[in-house]
């Protein structure tokens, strides 16, 4: 039994949170609220000495000393309110502070997978609200938890000295208590978690009409959509409403439960008084105490209701918690393999589900250092997810993809993505200056004339200089305030910037004309010679001058060479070739 209730413990949210890191706090904490309690057992019996000498004292010098020592008392009480105010409050919000540290840094470490699993409203509840919802269980939910259980062991010991006989009529229907609340905090439980999850897909509606503001107003969709968000604020409010009723029955249920006692004790005591069976010193002192007793049978329910609230949102965080990474770094010392370039492609199969089909289906590829390697084909045909494989976005078997003669997979994954400049099909770029965002992954932030190197071979300097605060200008979210183009040919100029021995550009390049794209290409070779670049596009004039062209369909690859060499095939590539040719002359 005291095994299965110290693993009990051991997993709950205040032994995790808390109590595990912050022992010499809890423990200061807990000494301090002792002291306030046990200083606040001394007024009442102060009170009831004093109301017992007033009418056969004449001498008010001892009166004054009880009246002095009252006052000492409340001073004592004040300075270790203080401290318990610090030691649990406080730490509650180190705690806080950790748990956001450990999910953020979690989150990070996770694999494109889990984000496809889990939306960025939802992940953004459980980091703000649910996060709240815990450190308010570790610190006031359990402060008063402690405040409640020493009132409930001390001051019924203390009152049944006073009267047995008055106690026993008082606490008549104390026992009421422990079946109300396990009734009551097992429905807030259900309650709090279906509120939580309902915030969270308002998280997640607010965040994709912000986020696709300009889809949402060209379509003329904003009072649909104010619509939908009207709903889920409605079910919000219903369902507050209804978690609303079992968090306010909880207190009041607990208060009259205590209000009756002391109907009762005015009653009985009062005859008792009369009677001569106890004094009237010892009826005001019990009064006090019951009155005292108010408190903890109201912390009750506020208790149950924030260690609920912190029980629900920790599950939450703990199915975040519990998620793993498909790739993980790789703890080596070697540090070879990486500079020269060399990929090499040995019976590489993958599917993103075991139940699906093949995306990639027996891929043999060797690209040599410093070649200029195109990857071209129909869409849908496996080429973003190949290359997507080279610096491990998505996983690869074990000895089927090598850099330098050295598994990928063996290769410290920091090591290896610092040696890659990779640019993916969907830009993205922080609300910071475009300096920042053109050097975000260096040691030079800050640096204009470096950022204006990079942004020159990306081909967007000049329209950069064309803005009012030129490279010192912000950027909205994601990007809002700059076009495709320019947001595509900024992400080139953060992979270039890199100083990477292998270049991958998995068609980034399509929201700008032939023109642009050929001179962004001629740049990187001219400026970047002698590093390994592969280019996924689907125009296929921009890359005719590459030293190996790879053709893929249906996860294969089904022709390679050059472009002379491809084009005498009559195959696949020649097909898409002359598309591409006819609609460059249409345009």
């Amino acid at each position: 039994m005291i095994q299965k209730l110290r693993t009990l413990y051991e997993k709950s949210v205040i032994y995790r949170v808390f109590v595990k890191k912050y022992k010499r706090y809890f423990l200061f904490g807990t000494l301090s609220l002792i002291a306030v309690d046990i200083i606040n057992i001394f007024p009442p019996l102060i009170i009831k000495k004093t109301i017992d000498i007033l009418p056969n004292e004449t001498d008010l010098t001892r009166i004054a000393t009880l009246a002095g020592l009252f006052l000492l008392v409340s001073l004592c009480q004040g300075v270790c309110r203080y401290l318990w105010r610090m030691f649990f409050i406080g730490t509650s919000f180190r705690c806080d502070y950790d748990l956001r540290l450990a999910f953020f840094e979690h989150i990070e470490t996770l694999s494109q997978k889990f984000f496809q699993k889990y939306k960025t409203g939802d992940l953004m509840s459980r980091a703000t609200n649910d996060i709240g919802a815990v450190r308010m269980a570790v610190g006031p939910g359990l402060l008063i938890g402690l405040d409640a259980v020493f009132y409930f062991f001390v001051i019924p010991p203390i009152i049944i000295s006073l009267s047995p006989r008055l106690s026993f009529y008082t606490f008549l229907l104390m026992p009421l208590t422990p079946f109300i609340a396990y009734t009551i905090k097992n429905i807030i439980d259900r309650r709090f978690r279906a509120v939580q999850e309902n915030f969270s897909r308002i998280s997640e509606k607010v965040q994709e009409n912000i986020s696709g503001i300009r889809v949402v107003k060209s379509f003329n969709m904003s009072r649909q959509e104010e619509s939908r968000f009207l709903g889920l604020g409605t079910d919000f409010v219903k369902k507050n409403l209804k978690l609303a009723i079992p968090q306010s029955l909880l207190g009041p249920t607990f208060e009259y439960i205590t209000y009756m006692g002391i109907i009762i004790l005015l009653f009985i005591g009062g005859k008792m008084v009369i009677g001569g069976i106890i004094t009237l010193g010892t009826l005001v002192a019990f009064q006090r105490y019951i009155a005292m007793m108010v408190w903890p049978m109201t912390a009750i329910g506020w208790c149950l209701s924030l260690l609920q609230r912190g029980k629900a949102s920790m599950k939450r965080i703990d199915e975040v918690l519990a998620e793993r990474p498909e790739i993980v770094a790789a703890n080596i010392d070697r540090r070879q393999g990486i500079s020269d370039g060399n990929i090499e492609f040995r019976d590489v199969h993958f599917r993103y589900d075991s139940q699906k089909e093949w995306v990639l289906r027996g891929i043999h590829l060797t690209i040599a250092a410093g070649q200029r390697v195109a990857i071209v084909g129909p869409i849908g045909s496996g080429k973003s997810t190949l290359v997507n494989m080279i610096p491990r976005i998505i996983p690869a078997d074990n000895r089927s993809i090598f850099i330098d003669g050295v598994d990928i997979n063996a290769i410290d994954i920091k090591l290896l993505r610092r040696h890659i400049g990779f640019v993916p099909q969907d830009t993205f770029l922080f609300s910071e200056r475009i300096t920042d965002n053109i050097l975000f992954g260096t040691e030079t932030a800050g640096d204009d004339d470096a950022s204006r190197q990079f942004a020159r071979f990306a081909g967007i300097e000049n329209e950069i200089e064309e803005l009012p605060h030129k490279f010192e200008s912000y950027l909205g979210e994601r990007g809002i305030n700059l076009s495709g183009g320019q947001k595509q040919r900024l992400t080139i100029a953060r992979a270039l910037a890199v100083n990477p021995s292998v270049i991958i550009l998995d068609d980034c390049l399509s929201a700008v004309d032939a023109r642009v794209e050929d001179t962004i290409i001629k740049n990187i070779l001219r400026h970047f010679s002698g590093k390994t670049l592969i280019v996924v596009t689907h125009r296929l004039p921009a890359i005719r001058g590459f030293d190996l062209l790879v053709v893929m369909k249906d996860g294969m690859i089904v022709e390679r060479g050059t472009h002379k060499q491809l084009i005498a095939a009559h195959g696949l590539y020649t097909s898409l070739y002359t598309k591409e040719a006819l609609e460059e002359r249409l345009d």
